[in-house]
């Protein structure tokens, strides 16, 4: 008989045949299907039993209780209702039935020995469900009332779950309004380590990476309706399953990942913060909504193309980091453009995104060649005609809390003087790099999909696919059409030659200012963005993705990260109350320093008492303790005014704030903040 192969689901009589979901303390959950172990003297047991996985030695011990204790506080999946039965875990006699008796630990009380079916993967202490004779893993169904995701997945291999194939989830929250996702107990995973650098991390996925087992939807019903489900998983996901990071489902992106979607395939998810009645921008406000609402997801993986993932990142008030470009990790994904394309992470922690980064770096050596720099950045640059005055402001104060010195590169008058031999002379930068991004991404989108679309009609023709082209598309997805209609092979390499002029001519520049820092200008002050009202204004060809110094991380090819430091006050129109939207800056360094990059954040924040997590909900930062405020408001002429405070006190003007501690000032465990008023802006 041939060796089955490893990728293959576990015989039928070690895996349920279909999915299974029980409540216990009437909380949802999902039976995962398969068998690891056969539980003796359990054949009576006819319904779907909650137990939990115990040591002998954890049984036997005073304090067994306790730990019980101790998981309902550690661990969102156990409640107290799996610990009225105990599955003794490292005990091989399926003969053991004992009550507990003399030491009266378990009113109930069934003690059940276990025989695992794999002697490699032992079974670690949690909660679990005893169910025709077999032990499964118990993991909770929480709704996707934020409508972030397109479905939930789960391994249908646990041992080897980085070589597994997936399965989509299918529950209803118990109200039936949403979409349920099944998350594994954390009590399954040990504590990182080298080996296991993400164990325990629950993320989820941009609907742009193939998974094994489920289709990559890209938010159109046109593009779904053709696409089979995927026969394997991408490297990248692969990689941090190994890791023993947990993939817990798939989020929404605009379709095709172009901004801004109209949302008409897919139901736009809901973003949480402020008074719940924001956009949802950015290429992957899935991800964003899942993170911003939901503190049951520890991070998120996409892809950056023209700064989409990033500007998500900036709206619900997260930690983000750009890759430097790395095509091989892209090269199985379904996004059209390997050279304005990178991975990017995304989390409410610091902390996460660094060890997300941390990891993939450093164990992909054959995709990334990032260097170790042990110079540390000696100055910081920004490009002042990018930025709106609050966005300015903001900036400055936060760069000037670096003992190092802070200056304009106005890249406009530096190009006159010293552009690339290869420019016409004559070309200011902005006419010069005028869509040449833009334009080179609508002829490689065009190639990724409407030819791979082209060629399924050809290949199928029948009456359903003949008119496969003709099917509703975004209005974002039709402009990029229609700019693809007009560009030829030739328009697209002048395009990334004029890229790769800039590019050079950029780090020349760089080079001669010491490799600075490069701030970039974000979202910051630019006011709310209610979905209620006409989204007329936000039309595709005006977003960000065809403003080329937007993009310039992508362009450059360059690790960019995204840093909420406050708030925005703003009266909402919705809840007619005073709301927060989070206040972010962003930085850029040069190519292949994505760590030490993170490393120079990570200080600048926690040396300053900058909070290094973000909450759940409305409130990406709580009212600090102690603030830097800024004020921006509108004169007789409609021109903005911006001034700032410290606690009440005029503050230096930028290049003089220390952030020095003075008497009075907070605490350790209280941390600085910055905020932000000005009015709504219909």
């Amino acid at each position: 008989m041939a060796a089955p192969d490893r990728k293959q689901s576990p015989p039928l009589d070690r895996h349920l045949e279909r999915q299974i979901f029980t409540t216990v303390d009437n909380v949802q959950y999902f039976v995962h299907p398969q068998r690891l172990g056969r539980v003796g003297n359990a054949s009576k047991l006819r319904d779907i039993v909650p137990v939990t996985g115990l040591t002998l030695e954890q049984y036997h011990d005073e304090s067994c209780i306790s730990t019980l204790e101790r998981f309902v506080v550690a661990d969102d999946v156990y409640t107290t209702g799996f610990g009225h039965r105990i599955v003794t875990i490292d005990h091989q006699d399926p003969t053991v039935d004992a009550k507990a008796g003399a030491d009266n630990k378990f009113p109930l009380h069934v003690v059940h020995g276990l025989i695992l079916e794999d002697l490699e993967h032992p079974v670690r202490p949690g909660p679990y469900f005893l169910y025709n004779e077999g032990l499964h893993q118990a993991w909770r169904l929480y709704p996707d009332s934020l409508r972030a995701f397109n479905f939930g997945v789960f391994p249908k291999s646990l041992h080897q779950a980085e070589n597994s194939a997936f399965g989509p989830v299918t529950a209803l929250s118990q109200d039936g309004l949403h979409k349920a996702i099944a998350v594994p107990s954390r009590l399954y995973y040990s504590d990182p380590s080298p080996e296991k650098p993400l164990a325990g991390m629950r993320f989820v996925v941009d609907d742009f990476f193939p998974v094994e087992g489920v289709k990559t939807t890209l938010s159109s019903e046109s593009w779904t309706s053709f696409v089979p489900p995927s026969s394997k998983t991408c490297h990248l996901i692969k990689h941090l399953i190994g890791l023993g990071a947990i993939m817990v489902g798939k989020t929404k992106v605009s379709q095709f990942g172009i901004l801004h979607s109209a949302w008409v395939d897919v139901s736009s998810p809901k973003n949480p913060r402020a008074d719940g009645y924001q956009e949802a921008l950015g290429s992957s406000p899935g991800a964003g909504s899942a993170l911003a609402g939901y503190k049951w997801i520890d991070c998120a993986v996409g892809i950056d193309t023209l700064g989409g993932f990033m500007e998500t990142a900036e709206w619900y008030g997260l930690f983000a980091l750009r890759l430097s470009s790395s095509g091989v990790l892209l090269a199985e994904t379904d996004m059209p453009s390997m050279r304005l394309s990178a991975i990017a992470f995304m989390s409410r922690s610091l902390k996460s995104v660094q060890q997300a980064a941390e990891a993939s770096i450093s164990r992909i050596e054959t995709a990334l060649t990032h260097k170790n720099s042990s110079t540390p950045p000696t100055n910081i640059v920004y490009l002042g005609h990018r930025f709106s005055k609050p966005n300015l402001e903001l900036s400055l104060h936060l760069a000037n809390l670096v003992d190092i010195p802070t200056e304009e590169f106005d890249m406009e008058t530096s190009w006159e003087t010293r552009s690339p031999p290869k420019a016409p002379s004559q070309d200011p930068l902005h006419t010069y790099m005028e869509d040449c991004a833009w334009k080179a991404y609508c002829h490689d989108f065009g190639q990724r999909y409407y030819e791979s679309m082209d060629d399924y009609a050809y290949k199928n023709p029948s009456a359903e696919t003949r008119d496969l082209l003709r099917l509703y598309w975004d209005d974002a997805v039709e402009s990029v059409w229609r700019e693809m209609d007009n560009l030829s092979n030739e328009d697209r390499e002048n395009c990334y030659a004029r890229i790769r002029d800039f590019a050079e001519w950029f780090d020349k520049s760089m080079e001669s200012l010491e490799e600075p820092i490069v701030l970039l200008p974000t979202v910051a002050g630019q006011g709310p963005r209610s979905r209620v009202y006409s989204p007329s204004s936000y039309a595709p060809t005006a977003h960000r993705m065809t403003n080329w110094d937007d993009t310039l991380a992508a362009i450059l090819e360059r690790p960019q990260v995204i840093l909420p430091v406050g708030r925005i006050s703003f009266s909402s129109a919705i809840s007619r109350a005073t709301e927060a939207l989070p206040l972010c800056i962003s930085m850029m360094s040069r190519r292949n320093t994505d760590l030490e990059l993170l490393d120079f954040v990570t200080n600048i924040m926690e040396g300053n008492k900058l909070q290094v997590e973000v909450e759940v909900g409305k409130d990406a930062l709580p009212q600090a303790k102690e603030t830097w405020q800024f004020f921006k408001a509108s004169d007789s002429d409609g021109d903005e005014e911006a001034s700032s405070e410290k606690g009440g006190d005029k503050s230096p003007p930028p290049g003089e704030l220390d952030g020095s501690e003075s008497e009075g000032s907070p605490e350790d465990d209280e941390h600085l903040g910055i905020q932000m008023s000005l009015e709504e802006d219909h």
